[in-house]
């Protein structure tokens, strides 16, 4: 009893220091309304001289007691400004957008194909001519569609110059940006320098262009790095004046084969239109249709690792002073009874010069190669310890030298990344001695 007595004590005392604590708040906000009622007099507007003309209540304030302790407002964070015509994706996950189209959350989450709504700006989007060409879209939807691929990488902290080249040969950018978004620090900073080292050069060599000088610095900001030769280097590649360039380029007559894509570019340096050889679609084991919309669809098949992908981009960034450019790469694909194979292609990058030594396109000539050709040409890039040897399994290698699963190993994969970075700050000592 005495128990139950002692409990019921305690609730009692509980409610008894609430009704307290209660009554004291209700005092303390009388005697706080009735100190603010004498801070201000309020004067009716036919009584007061000074009353407005408009008949509104007048109020003059007076000093403030200090007793009473008043907390301004806090002011709101303004709102940025927003759009009336975001895309579904973007509606439905309620993010930012933006008026461009495919926005830059698209394109880094991959769903540039779901970015749609009623906006004046177009999607990434061409016009295939044939089975074997197509053309890209005019100067004004390339730059917008730029400008929302920079934005995507300026979110995701990725250079511009390292997707524009892999975008416009079909790459995924969305896989691109978040693999490389989650490079090491160092790396990041080492390739940025390159880039930077690069363009530096290549407009200090246009002192005698200016026009293509503004042009190409434009151009840089956008991701794209291209060349500049002098009229003797350039007088080495002769054209027939009856017939256009391009078409000369983009030929089997020229190469020798079909195994070649080229792409050309306007005076502005756009991409105007992309050209296949006639042997790419039994070399991939698609319908040349079919090839061309990956490509511009940016769904291109291949079976290399985002480190490899890193280091094909290397690859080329290294030859930027040179006319040609050597990379490789693995495509898996089915011959014609359906059997899946792997092919290991050599790709020979060759730069197309017109008689005023201004790069108006590339061709990428596909070769075939061996596994061992491939390993040497990755070796490149590995330290000693890492060189790849004996037989692969392609699904292990692929989830092996992914950026993520390198960056979760601290023993030896690590040391991979680390190799790569002191191997492009070589590079950039070696050019500064050479072009500064």
């Amino acid at each position: 009893m005495s128990a139950n007595a002692g409990e019921k004590r305690h609730f009692v005392d509980d409610d008894e220091w609430c009704r307290l604590m209660a009554e004291r708040l209700s005092n303390f906000n009388h005697e706080a309304a009735q100190n603010l009622a004498r801070t201000f007099e309020i004067v009716s507007p036919d009584v007061s001289a000074g009353s407005s003309p408009s008949g509104a209540m007048y109020v003059e304030p007076q000093h403030v007691n200090a007793g009473v302790v008043m907390n301004a407002p806090a002011v709101r964070k303004k709102r940025s400004k927003y759009i009336s015509n975001s895309c579904s994706e973007c509606k439905l996950k309620k993010r930012k957008c933006s008026d461009v189209r495919p926005c830059a959350m698209c394109v880094v989450a991959g769903t540039s194909d779901k970015c749609l709504s009623e906006s004046r700006n177009v999607s990434l989007s061409t016009t295939i001519h044939s089975l074997r060409e197509a053309f890209f879209q005019d100067l004004q939807e390339q730059d917008a569609s730029l400008r929302s691929l920079k934005d995507a990488s300026v979110q995701s902290g990725v250079n511009i110059t390292i997707v524009r080249p892999l975008w416009e040969l079909g790459f995924d950018v969305s896989v691109l940006y978040k693999a490389f978004r989650i490079l090491p620090l160092d790396l990041k900073v080492a390739m940025d320098d390159a880039v930077d080292l690069v363009r530096k050069v290549m407009v200090s060599n246009l002192k005698s262009n200016p026009g293509f000088k503004q042009i190409l610095t434009q151009q840089q900001e956008l991701g794209r790095l291209s060349n500049f030769w002098q009229q003797n280097d350039a007088a080495r590649w002769q054209f027939d004046e009856t017939e256009d360039c391009f078409d000369q380029i983009a030929s089997d007559r020229r190469w020798g084969h079909g195994r070649w894509l080229s792409v050309e570019f306007d005076s502005n340096l756009h991409c105007r239109r992309m050209r296949i050889g006639d042997d790419v679609a039994d070399l991939l084991g698609y319908h040349h249709s079919e090839i061309l919309s990956r490509f511009f669809c940016h769904d291109i098949v291949h079976s290399m690792s985002e480190y490899e992908v890193l280091v094909a981009w290397t690859s080329v960034l290294f030859a930027s002073f040179s006319k040609e450019a050597v990379w490789y790469m693995r495509v898996a694909t089915s011959d014609r009874y359906g059997e899946k194979r792997t092919l290991y292609l050599k790709c020979n990058l060759h730069k197309s010069f017109d008689q005023q030594g201004r790069q108006f396109g590339y061709t990428i000539v596909f070769d075939l190669a061996s596994l061992e050709d491939f390993r040497q040409y990755k070796n490149r890039f590995l330290p000693p310890a890492m060189h790849a040897k004996g037989r692969e399994d392609l699904e292990d290698r692929m989830a092996r030298e992914s950026i993520v699963f390198m960056r979760k190993l601290r023993v030896s994969a690590d040391d991979r990344l680390s190799h790569l970075t002191s191997v492009v700050k070589r590079w950039v000592e070696e050019m500064k001695s050479t072009h500064l």
